[in-house]
């Protein structure tokens, strides 16, 4: 018996000292990671014990890691992963003082008692903790209050013992100190033992990892985790938990989009987008939301095009709702699927007024205040949602069906946190089915203010951010009353949308010529036609009011050049250049992109996809200069101002 505890403590102080020595690599090599990334618990959450949505009750700092070791401080708390698992290893080390009481946590849900919600590894020294009377099902290794361990294989108080948690579906095994002391289907448990909660085969497959400490001290070393056959091992973190790296505002203001305590805060204020910096296609995107406010509003965009749709805060996409106590026969708040601004998609089920809208199948969604999950599944062009749990909504026929992933700010404020993706197969689809590409565009305007833009005195109360529309009401008190922005510019592309308001009544223009000259009549006297009254505007180039891209209802079109089309000294070829090929407005009250190219003395107007000036030569144009929205003294409409710089 001597002999045979001698080479039991051997052996142990001998894995200990292997265990210890392990590096990082080395586990690397068996496909293991570390679940803490050096001496910091970033992203970790820490709960009270009886339930994981409730914050901690207890004052000071329950765990603290120091030289890669977990402590547990006496403070009856959980402390859960930032993401959830499915399949995995699961290798640690922990150690209890005497007293002690504590536990492992696998696969729970963000609510409730993880011993009843999922399953708890009890690490526990049942001896002193439960006086000598504790269940074998309450003892160190079982899985609480459930199923008992086969064999005692725990070493003593004060001293490492070292798991092995294999979760593979339904079966999970547990060894410690190399003794296989559960190996359970939990498919077969489909009766609750104990009564506190569902039979473990009810319990989720998928869910969160955690350590209790609810009396004592406990401490864990070598925290490693591998996934198993796919089902984590390529699910990759779209949010880190720390900052916004690989997203992109599309439209908003810096501080519409914050990240705090790993949740991505969003005011709603201006509405816009937030989106990844890169395609997806075929994926399972899984991610948590929760709205702060009453009947709030928001959306995730998938295959979503790079910038927003002319004249929309947002992009053509395919939206996921998260909306917040709006229901009806038509819409609802837990989760309707739906194509915006040009995209398309076929619904699962008609929609009762032959809406291009899939409505789900139940009502899962909790009110305001509360995390809602969303797990998205798009395949070759179809999409799956499943709501805390549960598929309820199904689409197909989605184009695009590759595209950029976002989040929406649509006026009140929404949290989202624990957005991981996981791609599967591509199917290479074809262009005409694929979202645009991003072109390295970035914002002038975010929605909310008119920082970026030159501030004149007398132009407050006139030139006005209206949320995503900048609104002009063409009476500047300022000296200079055109809105021009800060930064100059030299080779670029501008895209800017814009509309012009329809007035009562109606005005005599020019009949403008191909060659820039004025259409007359057999006496020579100018000939003039009758449009409706809508305004006058454009967008000054580089600092000069010459190389003005006309904004107007002629009928030769805006994108004009007007200071160039106009000036008789110019060469007949330059005055050609500057008059629009043809008419590509759109009617009246309706909203049009612009899209600018100026590279060294050519400008480039293609106006609502078509191409009304090409290559235009502007003799004298600065080479660098701001970039203007011109006062004409009329009402007009600006949005979705966004610029590329181009290489000299």
């Amino acid at each position: 018996m001597k002999q045979s505890f001698i080479f039991c403590l051997i052996f142990i102080m001998g894995y200990t000292m292997v265990i210890g020595s392990t590096t990082a690599l080395q586990a690397a090599d068996e496909g293991f990671v570390p679940l803490f990334g050096g001496d910091s618990l970033e992203g970790w959450k820490v709960s009270d014990w009886s339930n994981v949505r409730t914050p901690q009750k207890v004052s000071g700092t329950p765990w603290k890691i120091e030289d890669g070791i977990l402590y547990g401080l006496n403070k009856r708390t959980w402390l859960i992963s930032p993401r959830e698992y499915c399949d995995f290893v699961l290798k640690l080390d922990t150690k209890v003082t005497r007293g002690s009481n504590g536990g492992i946590g696998l696969r729970f849900p963000p609510k409730g008692d993880p011993a009843y919600t999922a399953m708890e590894i009890q690490v526990v020294d049942d001896r002193v903790y439960y006086g000598g009377s504790a269940r074998t099902e309450q003892c160190t290794g079982s899985i609480y209050d459930e199923i008992a361990p086969s064999k005692v294989a725990t070493n003593p108080v004060g001293q490492w013992n070292s798991w092995l948690i294999t979760a593979r579906g339904s079966q999970i095994t547990i060894v410690l100190n190399g003794v296989k002391i559960i190996d359970a289907d939990l498919s077969r448990e489909t009766k609750a033992r104990q009564q506190k909660g569902p039979a473990l085969a009810k319990r989720p497959l998928k869910g969160h990892i955690g350590f209790q400490n609810l009396n004592g001290t406990i401490t864990l070393r070598n925290v490693m985790l591998k996934t198993l056959d796919g089902a984590d091992e390529d699910f990759m973190l779209l949010f880190n938990g720390r900052n916004l790296d690989g997203w992109v505002n599309v439209n908003c203001a810096p501080e519409t989009w914050t990240v705090r305590d790993g949740i991505i805060v969003c005011t709603g204020i201006p509405t816009g987008v937030l989106r990844t910096k890169r395609h997806y296609e075929n994926y399972i995107l899984e991610l948590e939301w929760r709205h702060m406010k009453e009947k709030g509003n928001a959306g995730l965009f998938i295959h979503s095009d790079p910038l927003a749709a002319p004249g929309q805060p947002f992009t053509r996409s395919i939206e996921v709702q998260i909306l917040d106590g709006r229901n009806t026969e038509n819409y609802t708040s837990h989760g309707d699927v739906f194509a915006i601004h040009g995209a398309t998609m076929k619904p699962d089920k008609p929609h009762p007024a032959g809406w291009n809208r899939s409505l789900p199948s139940e009502r899962r969604c909790k009110p305001a205040g509360q995390w809602n999950h969303y797990r998205i599944e798009c395949k070759d062009g179809t999409v799956a949602l499943a709501v805390n749990g549960k598929v309820v909504t199904r689409g197909s026929q989605l184009k695009p069906r590759k595209g950029y992933i976002c989040l929406e700010s649509e006026g009140s404020e929404i949290h989202f946190r624990n957005i991981g993706i996981r791609e599967l197969p591509g199917s290479n689809p074809p262009a005409d089915e694929v979202a645009k590409k991003e072109q390295g565009f970035r914002s002038l305007y975010n929605g909310l203010d008119l920082r970026g833009f030159k501030q004149a005195k007398g132009h407050q109360g006139h030139w006005r951010a209206k949320n995503w529309i900048l609104d002009y009401d063409g009476k500047s008190e300022a000296q200079d009353k055109n809105l021009w922005t800060q930064e100059e510019f030299g080779n670029f592309t501008l895209i800017v949308d814009w509309r012009l308001p329809a007035e009562d009544g109606t005005e005599q223009v020019p009949v403008i010529l191909p060659d820039g000259s004025q259409a007359t009549d057999s006496n020579g006297k100018g000939l003039t036609t009758s449009v409706p009254v809508a305004g006058d505007s454009g967008i000054y180039l580089r600092g000069s009011s010459k190389s003005q891209v006309n904004i107007w209802n002629w009928p030769v079109g805006s994108g004009e050049i007007w200071g160039y089309r106009t000036d008789k000294n110019m060469p007949p070829d330059v005055r050609r250049a500057a008059t629009p090929k043809l008419n590509a407005d759109n009617r009246l009250g309706r909203w049009n992109r612009f899209e600018i190219t100026a590279i060294d003395d050519r400008v480039t107007v293609v106006l609502n996809g078509k191409t009304v000036i090409r290559q235009a030569q502007l003799p004298g144009i600065p080479k660098r200069g701001p970039i203007a929205l011109q006062h004409h003294g009329d009402p007009i409409q600006f949005a979705n101002i966004y610029i590329k710089e181009l290489e000299p």
